[in-house]
């Protein structure tokens, strides 16, 4: 999977996207500011989720990428959404 370098934060979902391909299937990922700063156990603003996010962001798409290969999430659905849970579920 091929990620792109941009990043935004999404103040109606309150948390952080991202882009991946592969195999010519766009998906967006939608990380939570819950997931960003609980699994971190960090300071709760989106400064610090994002902060989160850059430091750890290899470890996050090599999750994606486990759980959209293993799940077959379809490309255009919308958002794919990392929770609390699945950082957890995926040893992120």
């Amino acid at each position: 999977m091929e990620f792109e370098e941009n990043y935004w934060w999404d103040s109606k979902f309150s948390g952080l996207k991202f882009v991946g391909s592969t195999d010519g299937k766009r998906y967006v990922f939608a990380v939570s500011r819950t997931a960003l700063v609980d699994f971190f156990q960090t300071v709760d603003t989106p400064e610090q989720a994002i902060l989160n996010f850059e430091e750890n962001r290899s470890r996050f798409e090599s999750m994606v990428q486990r759980f959209v290969i293993g799940e077959r999430f379809p490309h255009d659905d919308g958002p794919i959404v990392v929770t609390f849970l699945r950082c957890i579920e995926y040893q992120l």
